[in-house]
């Protein structure tokens, strides 16, 4: 359906027609690939610069719409207005909040995951897809296993509802430090256990060297995370590169957008890099 010889997983696509149709609003079609922005930040950590505005920020990224938004429930019921457009991004509803703290910048006292809405809900707000979270290097077991347990629900509630489901795995967990959550050792096993559990299209960190050999290995499409702002979008936009020489299926980028002075030039920047690997 969507993607390309060095994109296996988004050639083969979704086998059910409900998630086919869905995720085919997600890639753009000649190239197979896709630019999506994270705007779902703030219900994890409050009232960050860029998203202090909603409605400003999103009518921005629409100057230039990206090819997917990742949003909140709550986004989808008070921007209607401005993201039903005819062509406009696909709308992929973030369902999970993990919390640290019970002050948004507090002290870490824990690692607690809950789910804040369902797929039923995402749908009834019309919804394209959803997203959950799969954090691994828990310090607490059980916390992980619980999150195992969420996500394979949220699965098999999209395979009920013909509605895809992004995996976003990654290296969170309060056991890793900040310098291991690109690990080249570990991002293609946490991306594995995402695919295996039955995601349609993972989010992972970036990690030079091993995306060649994982992306060609999974079997669905794999779309990089943004993280912290960077200091030069130069060099965003050749790590950005790299990854989708390396067999990405796109980004799934937040702060580097909405944080940069014109989000909408960014976007299109970001589109002549991702879609020119498809092309």
């Amino acid at each position: 359906m969507t993607g390309s010889k060095s994109t296996p997983g988004a050639l083969r696509g979704p086998e059910t027609p409900g998630k086919a149709f869905r995720q085919a609003r997600l890639f753009e079609t000649k190239s197979g690939r896709s630019v999506v922005v994270a705007v779902d930040h703030a219900l994890d950590h409050g009232d960050i610069p860029g998203l202090d505005d909603m409605e400003k920020t999103l009518a921005a990224l629409m100057e230039e719409a990206p090819d997917g938004l990742i949003v909140r429930p709550a986004t989808l019921k008070r921007y209607h207005h401005i993201l039903a457009q005819r062509g406009g991004p696909a709308l992929i509803a973030a369902l999970d909040s993990r919390m640290t703290a019970s002050l948004p910048g507090g002290d870490t006292i824990g690692e607690e995951h809950r789910l804040a809405h369902t797929v039923e809900e995402a749908l009834a707000l019309g919804a394209d897809a959803v997203k959950v979270l799969l954090i691994f290097g828990r310090k607490d077991l059980r916390v992980h296993a619980d999150n195992l347990e969420r996500v394979a629900r949220v699965i098999a509630a999209g395979d009920r509802w013909g509605v895809p489901v992004m995996v976003e795995t990654v290296l969170w967990g309060l056991s890793v430090p900040k310098e291991r959550q690109n690990d080249p050792a570990l991002v293609p096993h946490i991306a594995r256990i995402g695919a295996e559990l039955g995601a349609d299209i993972i989010k992972a960190p970036y990690a030079p060297g091993v995306y060649s050999s994982m992306t060609r290995r999974l079997p669905v499409p794999v779309m990089i995370l943004g993280g912290g702002r960077v200091d030069r979008e130069e060099d965003f936009y050749a790590s950005v590169a790299q990854a989708m020489a390396e067999g990405a299926a796109g980004v799934a980028i937040g702060r580097n957008v909405w944080q940069a002075q014109d989000p909408a030039q960014v976007v299109r920047r970001l589109k002549e890099i991702v879609y020119a690997a498809g092309a």
